[in-house]
């Protein structure tokens, strides 16, 4: 090969790699690496929006259940779940759910309630006339029973039950049609004043079963 040639091949080889080299700059300014941080979802501030606050760890709950009433599979709000159907197919759903504190206050949650039956909120002073107070065992209960407004075209009622324990509050309702609710109103009534208490939220300290270890596992249903 002569100096000519030599030369000629040298020079393309030069222009070939600067081409390369352009080539590579060109494509790491093109590409732009973007980092996204996906925040958790707080699920504690999504459940306070509601009313509520996360649920407690532990259940030192016991409770007597109905005959009648058939227990369903809990959910990660539920520490309680039952089921009541009568003869014409009609259904009531019951649903137990504790969390630490006041779990937002009283008046949240029963215009919470409120809302679930197509009434509107009250103000705290007018909230209280709607409720009935009474005690268990030393733990105070407020009572509420409301319905749907006349007329409505899917009737519906909740008779609720809080109770106010020192470090959680503990909601028993029942959900169905107003005249199902109305004959198990007193069966209701008596389920609640079935609970007991254990005395430290720890079970073992007091040698209790806790209610939830006698229902089954818990499950994804809905609250």
């Amino acid at each position: 090969m002569t100096d000519k040639s030599r030369k000629f091949l040298r020079a393309i080889l030069v222009i070939f790699a600067a081409a390369i080299f352009c080539l590579g700059i060109a494509s790491c300014d093109n590409q732009v690496i973007e980092v996204y941080q996906v925040p958790k979802e707080n699920a504690a501030q999504q459940i306070v929006s509601d009313g509520l606050v996360p649920p407690a760890p532990a259940n030192p709950a016991q409770w007597k259940k109905p005959a009648d009433w058939e227990e369903q599979p809990l959910s990660e709000m539920r520490v309680g779940s039952f089921k009541f159907t009568d003869k014409n197919g009609s259904s009531a759903d019951v649903s137990i759910t504790a969390f630490p504190g006041e779990a937002g206050g009283l008046a949240s949650n029963v215009n919470r309630w409120r809302a679930q039956v197509q009434l509107p909120p009250l103000p705290e002073n007018e909230l209280e006339q709607t409720i009935r107070r009474t005690d268990l065992d030393g733990t105070p209960v407020s009572l509420v029973d409301i319905s749907t407004p006349e007329n409505s075209a899917k009737p519906s009622r909740i008779i609720g039950a809080v109770l106010e324990r020192p470090d959680q509050t503990w909601f028993v309702k029942m959900t169905g049609e107003p005249a199902l609710l109305e004959k198990q109103r007193p069966v209701f009534l008596d389920f609640v004043n079935s609970f007991q208490f254990a005395q430290h939220s720890d079970p073992a300290a007091t040698g209790q079963t806790p209610a939830q270890s006698e229902t089954k596992p818990k499950s994804t249903n809905d609250q």
